[in-house]
């Protein structure tokens, strides 16, 4: 076990501790987010009794799509800190010990290296402090805080709250355009949406395209920027998985400034373009139903007045009810020439029946 450090109880509690260390969070946001992802991925692959691990770090990378040095550096970064404790170093058959540099096998194969996750031990009081000059405290004990106001017990006081992690850029309320949280988001997508821009970090993608997005680009234009060239055509690819691609930003670099023009402004991008192809469309709409309103203005005599167009509520809705009034009802020329019609019927009708009989 390290100094000052003993078995972790759970997965948890040690993913737990390794968030809330001091110097795990004054790293940058996407550092963070990697030590955080290794650590989980350590504590996946922890054995729940004896909380030991043994994941290669090949695998971790494979997992977590991830830079095989980054997890080693990672993975130094958790053993400098005490949160891993090794148990048994990874080991080769040509360099284990007895084996006579490979030329004996002993039948064990490359052995991965076994860690045991560890938390930091709790703070004992000065009762059980040892004095002796000799002897090496663990650093909680020795710290300015530990010196000045002795030593902290389990729930004394309120631990200091831990600083927000900042690389949520997408879950909070859209920016003001312009702005360099705007254009973090921006990059941010870009990161999310492009598998070979995710191994670059959402603040070098707004590096470089700090310039294109100040002139209007969404990340779809940026992405479509990489992909196509300024005349349409697609650009052509000589390798055929993105990790062939050494230099990332280079290549970025390049495929961007093939929109720059003689000056180094941005050319129009492809959200751009379509909406000034849509306006000059509707200009031309315009325009063609002002000369359809004359040539019948023409043809008529004068300009045609449409009746004003309803509203969708106003269309859809019933028509109004008409209520009849007390004194409402037919006129008295209508009941005279009712009446009459009435007695010249009765008079044909007693006419025909007198012939008859």
């Amino acid at each position: 076990m390290p100094e000052g450090m003993r078995r972790a109880p759970s997965q948890q509690a040690f993913i737990r501790a390794v968030k809330q260390h001091a110097d795990a969070l004054t790293l940058k946001c996407h550092a963070y987010r990697n030590l955080t992802e290794v650590a989980g991925k350590l504590a996946d692959w922890a054995d729940w009794t004896t909380l030991t691990t043994r994941p290669t770090e090949q695998r971790i990378a494979d997992d977590l799509d991830l830079a095989l040095s980054t997890v080693k550096r990672w993975i130094r970064w958790l053993r400098e800190h005490g949160f891993l404790g090794v148990v048994e170093e990874g080991t080769t058959v040509r360099f284990r010990r007895g084996n006579r540099c490979g030329l004996d096998d002993d039948g064990h194969g490359n052995r991965a290296a076994v860690w045991v996750l560890c938390v930091p031990a709790p703070e004992l009081d000065d009762h059980y402090l040892r004095t002796d000059k000799t002897t090496t405290e663990p650093p909680s004990c020795t710290s300015r805080r530990g010196v000045q106001e002795g030593p902290t017990h389990a729930r004394e006081e309120r631990s200091t709250p831990r600083r927000r992690n900042r690389i949520s850029t997408t879950t909070e309320a859209t920016a003001t355009p312009g702005t360099r949280k705007h254009a973090l988001q921006i990059a941010q997508k870009i990161h999310d949406a492009s598998t070979t821009l995710r191994r670059l970090s959402p603040w070098c993608i707004r590096h470089l395209t700090r310039v294109f997005v100040a002139a209007g680009w969404t990340a779809g234009d940026v992405l479509h920027a990489l992909d196509h060239q300024p005349d349409g055509a697609a650009w052509t690819y000589t390798w055929t998985s993105r990790d062939q691609i050494r230099n990332v930003p280079g290549w970025v670099r390049f495929r961007l400034s093939m929109w720059l023009d003689e000056h180094g402004r941005p050319l129009p991008g492809k959200s751009q373009r379509l909406a000034a192809a849509a306006a000059k469309l509707r200009a031309e709409q315009a325009v063609m139903r002002e000369q359809f309103e004359a040539m019948n203005a023409r043809r008529v005599g004068g300009p045609v007045e449409l009746p004003p167009r309803l509203s969708r509520a106003e269309a859809l809705a019933p028509p109004p009810v008409r209520v009849r009034g007390s004194g409402s009802g037919p006129s008295a020329a209508y009941r005279a020439a009712r009446t009459a019609l009435d007695e010249k019927r009765l008079g044909e009708a007693h006419r025909v029946a007198s012939s008859t009989s």
